[in-house]
């Protein structure tokens, strides 16, 4: 079953089984979203200005502002591809996972990366400066992500990968709040820490707290140095 809703800003969305599917952007208007997203990440989001998007884009102003009505517009819609791309990759990610644990691993290695080029001050300044956008992020996160997590760890469970004894409901809802306190300067001030180490650090910790035995031989057999195919994503 499916509903369309609208935004404060009247952008059109399908929500399909918890999915957000933007409906509204086309190929070009995907890649200035990208770039602007990139820019958002190299410089935050409160410091950069219309201006400087334009100029960054190699595009005028007005022609900006064919496509978005104001900066808050803009931050929304940039929010808006980028759980479209996010849900569309975790769809993948575990339709291609042999089990609980490689569908994790799977996604650490995704986002690794990503997340060591994000300014860590980009998460207080949508939750203080752009709540339209900022709401979009939390439905999304105890929305849909909710679900892929539940369900990773109901996998997991059933599988015998991970312990039977917790509750998948909590851990889950505790996952997702505390991926975000990757971002909080206050907890992990930059220069001091850097982002993709405190998420391999906390990836590692949540594996290794709802591991069973037979989960954490498999973690060792599979992706300890000494016998993984490739680099692996984090020492374990």
């Amino acid at each position: 079953m499916s509903k369309t809703i609208r935004t404060p800003e009247t952008i059109p969305l399908q929500i399909v089984s918890g999915v957000y599917i933007c409906t509204m952007f086309d190929e070009q208007q995907v890649k200035i979203l990208k770039k602007v997203e990139e820019l958002f990440f190299r410089f935050g989001i409160k410091s950069l200005t219309m201006d400087d998007v334009a100029r960054e884009l190699g595009i005028s102003k007005k022609t900006l502002y064919q496509f978005v009505e104001s900066k808050d517009d803009l931050v929304l819609k940039v929010m808006l591809r980028h759980i479209e791309e996010d849900c569309e990759k975790a769809k993948s990610l575990n339709s291609i996972a042999t089990d609980a644990i490689d569908e994790i691993m799977k996604v650490v290695e995704y986002n690794a990366v990503d997340i060591g080029k994000i300014k860590s001050n980009i998460v207080f300044e949508l939750k203080r400066f752009y709540p339209s956008a900022w709401e979009k992020m939390e439905e999304y996160n105890f929305g849909f992500m909710h679900k892929v997590v539940l369900d990773n760890l109901r996998w997991g469970v059933r599988d015998g990968l991970y312990r039977h004894d917790f509750d998948s409901e909590i851990v889950a809802r505790m996952h997702v709040a505390s991926v975000l306190t990757a971002f909080d300067d206050r907890i992990f001030p930059q220069p001091k820490f850097n982002l993709e180490k405190i998420f391999k650090e906390y990836m590692l910790h949540y594996l290794h707290g709802i591991l069973s035995e037979k989960g954490k031989k498999v973690l060792l057999k599979k992706y300890s140095p000494e016998n993984a195919t490739k680099q692996p994503v984090f020492q374990v």
